[in-house]
């Protein structure tokens, strides 16, 4: 048995495990079994995801983030994780409060403030897809799309308590619509134009989280193409914390890239430090 060091963040009530493997010592055949073992609440760590940072191919970046989710499987990107993944390489000292690296969605920036929030700049959302109807147990949803670095399914509701994001969320999920990749569906109530009410369901977790970045960045993504909001966008989580959301719409309207200048901004917290054999 191998003592792994680990680190547990939180970010707007989405958790997780992260390793320093700046040293390459732990092989990444190992992440998924990992990842499946640290993550597993009540008999271990317990968090929605495991965070590594890696070396950089390239010189210009900090490092490379690489995510799992808590079932094993690889995901290209996690807003929560990137802002959190950042402030622990911050802390340890690799890299500077302005900080680039890399991640599988592509190069991220963020900004690391003194108290305790990380301003998180991500790629331009891409596959915009708006008013197209999923038939879910025979009742036709209307739906919209977009990736914001991994696939994310928003739904608008009134009635944001009342629904079932688990049963629905799955339903969705799994849908032939999304196959093979799936997606991660977000299920958002508009209180005005700069606030927004977002519950997700994670692929991956399988289940809802407290909170999912680049979910609420989706949301608002989406509605600020269809005119609901104008940024800045503050989206009101599960676990009752707020991220803000900061972009340029794209005029005239581009669907290909309608939004630019895409900012995600909230609180991280460093929870505790450990060890544990795997």
């Amino acid at each position: 048995m191998k003592k792994l060091k680990f680190a547990k963040f939180v970010a707007s009530g989405n958790d997780f495990v992260i390793l320093n493997n700046i040293d390459k010592k732990i092989n990444p055949k190992r992440y998924p079994i990992i990842a499946q073992k640290l993550c597993r609440r009540k008999f271990s760590v317990g968090a929605d995801g495991l965070l590594i940072i890696e070396p950089s191919s390239n010189p210009y970046y900090a490092f490379k983030m690489v995510y799992y989710n808590s079932d094993g499987s690889k995901a290209s990107m996690c807003g929560n994780g990137a802002r959190c993944i950042s402030y622990y390489a911050y802390e340890l000292e690799l890299c500077e409060d302005e900080v680039s690296f890399e991640t599988d969605a592509g190069v991220v920036k963020c900004q690391i403030k003194r108290t305790n929030t990380v301003k998180l700049k991500l790629p331009e959302p891409k596959d915009t897809k708006l008013d197209f109807v999923i038939n879910v147990n025979n009742k036709e949803i209307t739906a919209n799309f977009v990736n914001t670095g991994v696939p994310h399914t928003v739904i608008f509701v009134e009635d944001i308590e009342k629904v079932d994001v688990n049963l629905l969320g799955k339903e969705i999920r799994y849908h032939k619509l999304f196959m093979p990749e799936g997606t991660n569906v977000n299920f958002v109530k508009v209180l005005d134009k700069h606030n927004l009410i977002v519950r997700t369901y994670e692929r991956g977790v399988e289940n809802e989280t407290l909170s999912c970045g680049t979910g609420v960045t989706a949301s608002a993504v989406i509605s600020a193409i269809k005119g609901f909001v104008v940024s800045p966008v503050s989206c009101l989580t599960q676990s009752n914390e707020k991220l803000i959301i900061k972009f340029k719409k794209n005029y005239p309207e581009d669907i290909i890239s309608p939004v630019s200048d895409l900012f995600l901004e909230g609180k991280v917290y460093h929870v505790f430090d450990g060890e544990i054999e795997i």
